[in-house]
C-alpha cells in the first residue's frame, strides 16, 4: 500500500499542474454549456407554458428528442456532421453546444414545473392590486418559483459537470482527455483516474449537498405554510 501512494510523491509535481488546467477547461466546459441550458431551457420553459398547441407541440418534441439521445452521439454528430453542411466547430464550442443543447432540455422541465407550482391566485392578486403582468412575474412569481427550481437546477448542473468528461472523445483538452493522455504517458492509469474521480468529487460533492439541503429547507418552508 505504502508504494501505491509513493507514487504520488514521485510524479505529482508533474502532474499537477497538467491536471489542474484541465480542470480549467473542464469548469469553462461546464459554465457555458449550464448557461446556454438555461437561456435555450428558458424559451423552452416559456414555449411548454404556451396556450398555442403548436409552439407547446414544437417545443415539446425538441425537448423529447434532446432528453432521448445519448449525449455522446449529440456530440458525435454536431462534431463530425456539422462540417458537411458547411459549419465547423472546434472539439470546445462542439462540446458546449451539445452540452447546452441537452442541458436545456432538463432545465425547460424544471423551470416550467417551478412555474407551475406557483398557484394562479398568486398572479391573479398581483394583477388586482395594479400591477403590470411583468412586475408581478418579476417581484411574485419568480421568487416563489425559484425557491421550487434552484435544488433540480443545482442537480442539472452537476450532471452536466459529469457529463463534460465525454466532451474527450470529440478532442476536447479538458480534464478526461488530459488523464488518458497521461495514463498512456507515465503507465500509471490507476493512479492518474484516481485523482481525476477525486476532482469530480471535490467539485459535485458540495453543490450535491448544497441541493438537498435547499431542498430540506424547503420542504421544511412547505410545512409550516401548512401548519399554520
Amino acid at each position: 500500500m505504502s508504494d501505491f501512494f509513493e507514487v504520488y510523491g514521485s510524479y505529482l509535481h508533474e502532474w499537477w499542474p497538467r491536471l489542474v488546467g484541465a480542470v480549467g477547461v473542464t469548469i469553462e466546459l461546464s459554465l457555458l454549456g449550464f448557461g446556454l441550458a438555461l437561456v435555450l431551457g428558458c424559451l423552452l420553459g416559456l414555449m411548454l407554458r404556451s396556450k398555442n398547441r403548436l409552439v407547446w407541440a414544437v417545443a415539446n418534441g425538441f425537448s423529447e428528442f434532446l432528453r432521448a439521445v445519448p449525449l455522446l452521439a449529440l456530440l458525435l454528430a454536431l462534431y463530425f456532421g456539422l462540417p458537411s453542411f458547411g459549419l465547423t466547430l472546434s472539439g470546445y464550442w462542439a462540446g458546449i453546444l451539445g452540452l447546452g443543447l441537452q442541458g436545456a432540455a432538463y432545465v425547460a422541465e424544471v423551470l416550467s414545473g417551478g412555474l407551475t407550482a406557483v398557484h394562479k391566485g398568486q398572479r391573479e392578486a398581483g394583477l388586482a392590486t395594479g400591477m403590470h403582468p411583468l412586475q408581478v412575474f418579476g417581484w411574485i412569481v419568480l421568487p416563489q418559483a425559484m425557491r421550487v427550481m434552484l435544488p433540480p437546477l443545482l442537480n442539472c448542473y452537476v450532471a452536466l459537470l459529469k457529463d463534460s468528461s465525454l466532451c474527450a472523445l470529440i478532442a476536447t483538452d479538458e480534464l478526461m482527455l488530459t488523464a488518458r493522455a497521461m495514463a498512456s504517458e507515465y503507465f500509471l492509469p490507476l493512479h492518474i483516474f484516481l485523482l481525476v474521480g477525486l476532482f469530480y468529487f471535490a467539485a459535485a460533492f458540495p453543490l450535491s449537498m448544497l441541493s438537498r439541503a435547499l431542498s430540506r429547507r424547503l420542504a421544511r418552508g412547505r410545512q409550516a405554510v401548512g401548519v399554520s
